[in-house]
């Protein structure tokens, strides 16, 4: 699924580009989240048709930074660009790359927050009968 290679390939950048920190998917942390780290999670997504049969779908990325040490804006802001310049262009698990579009950052409640939106193109999935011949004998 597309969605989940945006999820996918933005956690990749991250990884290689901050290997030291953790950096936790679109799920819940319970207890013990580990900083410095990342977390990635799925914002707004919209579709729209286009012509031929395709159809753009922009997904948002919601990633947000949790510091070593509460407070430190300097450490929110030496992080929250550079991930943004890692989210410029991601690969999907089809191997396709797609660009990063309205990169943002700010802090709020002593954390970095980022979003990140990818367009893609899509052409719809062909759907196939799943039934063949039906003989009906008397």
């Amino acid at each position: 699924m597309v969605v989940d290679g945006v999820l996918g390939g933005v956690s990749g950048v991250l990884m290689a580009a901050f290997p030291d920190y953790a950096v936790y998917g679109d799920e819940r942390v319970r207890q013990g989240l580990a900083t410095p780290s990342f977390f990635v999670g799925l914002g707004e997504c919209t579709v729209a048709p286009l012509p031929m049969r395709l159809r753009q779908v922009r997904q948002v990325v919601e990633v947000v930074y949790f510091p070593e040490r509460q407070g430190d804006y300097t450490e929110l802001w030496a992080v929250g660009p550079k991930a943004l310049e890692c989210m410029e262009q991601i690969a999907l698990s089809d191997g396709s790359m797609v660009r990063g579009m309205n990169r943002r950052c700010f802090i709020q409640d002593g954390v970095m927050h980022m979003q990140v939106a990818f367009t893609m193109r899509l052409r719809p999935v062909e759907q196939r009968a799943l039934m063949g011949e039906l003989t009906i004998r008397q």
